[in-house]
């Protein structure tokens, strides 16, 4: 019985480095998807040029400018939020490779302990 579920701790061990690794090939996809949508812009300069427009906006006075910059802002947030998600997803893939690991290692550890 012992083995059985060392045996099935390593399993879930390997299954959680499998799922970090996807995780953060997923987020690199994901962010180089961003980096095209968003171009001329990179990816890098996003929260400086929506800050830039926020200062913009509260500056504004006429209509037609307002509603430009409120539309520069809200797709800058959006790309904002998304880089986020990607920053999550990539962070969660590591903390799942890193519990994996442990896990994995438990498994075999306890299964050499028989």
């Amino acid at each position: 019985m012992k083995n059985i579920l060392s045996i099935l701790v390593s399993i879930t061990g390997i299954a959680c480095i499998v799922f970090g690794v996807l995780f953060i090939m997923q987020a690199g996809s994901s962010k180089a998807t961003i980096a095209e949508e968003i171009q001329p812009l990179a990816v890098s300069q996003v929260n400086g040029t929506y800050d830039q427009v926020s200062a913009a906006l509260k500056a504004a006075t006429e209509p037609a400018q307002i509603q430009q910059l409120t539309m520069q802002k809200t797709s800058l947030g959006l790309a904002k939020s998304n880089l986020g998600v990607v920053e999550f997803v990539k962070n969660s893939g590591i903390v799942t490779i890193i519990i994996g690991s442990g896990l994995l290692l438990t498994g075999v550890i306890t299964f050499g302990r028989e």
